[in-house]
């Protein structure tokens, strides 16, 4: 999709990619700064969030490739890979170095959520866990919902081996559509996986930021490239 509804702020010296699917829901990007000697300066995400009054109300995810989605309803640490809520203020956020950041809304209720996925998570679909979750928990239907990717790596970069491949073979009837041979190997496009799996019950992709986090290293951190403690951080809340 495209990435025109997105806009590029700063704020305190830090920039941030933007979007606002609706009136009342924020989703935040953030990128590197080079002026910083290491790569870990932007995992106090409290201090990056201080123009935006947020640190207060955070959630922050200790993600492990699951595909554990669940709900919450006030700030502090999870454990999981997924979460989503209907309280006003509540900024949920995730860290990605090359790993999908699926941003999730729905607009007449006012749920938001995100959902962190790599290749495990991807193979583990924690999309539709995503989905199936908030409709057993809220009884919203996986059609209603809204979705927009953050960046991540592209199916440019994205080498995996073969057992990767193989792995997604044995789950997936549709895998093959996912991979490319190059002569180096194979390649995994994660985004197009995810957009797979979201569509296919339903739910709509709003715009996405299609731009790779290996490519662009002025913009942001990719493990794939510097194998560092940096992350880019998203977050989305409703106002």
């Amino acid at each position: 999709m495209s990435s025109q509804s997105w806009r590029l702020i700063s704020k305190d010296g830090l920039r941030f990619y933007v979007l606002n699917p609706t009136q009342d829901i924020e989703i935040l990007f953030t990128t590197r700064r080079f002026r910083d000697e290491g790569l870990d300066h932007n995992l106090d995400l409290k201090e990056q969030l201080a123009p935006f009054e947020l640190g207060a109300s955070l959630v922050t995810m200790n993600q492990t490739h699951s595909d554990r989605v669940i709900r919450v309803d006030r700030p502090g640490e999870i454990e999981a890979d997924g979460c989503f809520t209907s309280e006003f203020r509540l900024a949920l956020s995730l860290r990605v170095a090359d790993c999908v950041p699926i941003f999730i809304w729905d607009k007449d209720s006012g749920v938001v959520g995100l959902a962190h996925a790599g290749w495990r998570g991807t193979l583990a679909k924690i999309a539709l866990r995503f989905a199936e979750k908030v409709e057993k928990e809220t009884g919203i239907p996986s059609y209603r919902l809204y979705y927009s990717l953050g960046p991540s790596i592209g199916k440019c970069c994205y080498e995996v081996s073969e057992d990767v491949l193989n792995e997604f073979r044995e789950t997936w009837p549709e895998a093959n559509r996912f991979f490319s041979r190059k002569k180096d190997g194979f390649y995994l496009d994660l985004r197009a996986a995810n957009c797979f799996l979201l569509s296919s019950v339903g739910a709509v992709e709003g715009a996405s930021l299609d731009i790779c986090t290996h490519c662009n290293s002025k913009r942001f951190y990719s493990h794939r490239r510097e194998h560092g403690a940096g992350r880019n951080w998203g977050i989305i809340v409703r106002r």
